[in-house]
């Protein structure tokens, strides 16, 4: 039945755009039944908040769509497990700022806490209890691993 096919199968998005784009082809009963979700994202770093007006365009355009699919992912009533994997320009980005990128999902309450996959390099590794901690105190429930 197409029901197993939502309730059985992990549901990979490589990038926001794929995810909010997906939402409005499944009908809500189906949407609802979905249990896994994987979002694969090599962030380029625009989101990040900066005075140079030109980067304020790409940042304003990139945040909006990051909100959107956080909404979507926190809306998703048979939601039990989502993974996040952060990569790319995430390379020697400060860790402070992945709270407050993450601020969006601390809606997010699943029975066993979402994942965050973070780049396997020596800064973030060294970091994750710091990363962990400042997770927790914003009210954002996930497990951090490198990978």
């Amino acid at each position: 039945s197409i029901h197993l096919l939502y309730t059985l199968n992990i549901f990979e998005f490589s990038n926001t755009w794929s995810l909010t784009y997906f939402r409005p082809t499944v009908p809500t009963d189906l949407w609802d039944a979905i249990r896994e979700v994987e979002l694969s994202w090599a962030f380029p770093g625009h989101w990040l908040p900066s005075k140079d007006p030109v980067k304020t365009v790409y940042f304003s355009a990139g945040r909006q769509q990051w909100i959107e699919t956080c909404g979507a992912v926190t809306r998703m009533k048979g939601l039990q497990s989502f993974t996040l994997h952060l990569s790319g320009s995430w390379f020697c980005e400060p860790v402070e700022k992945i709270p407050v990128f993450l601020e969006p999902l601390r809606d997010l309450h699943l029975r066993q806490r979402w994942q965050l996959n973070l780049p396997k390099q020596p800064y973030y590794v060294k970091e994750i209890r710091n990363i962990d901690g400042d997770l927790r105190k914003r009210g954002i429930e996930c497990s951090i691993r490198a990978v």
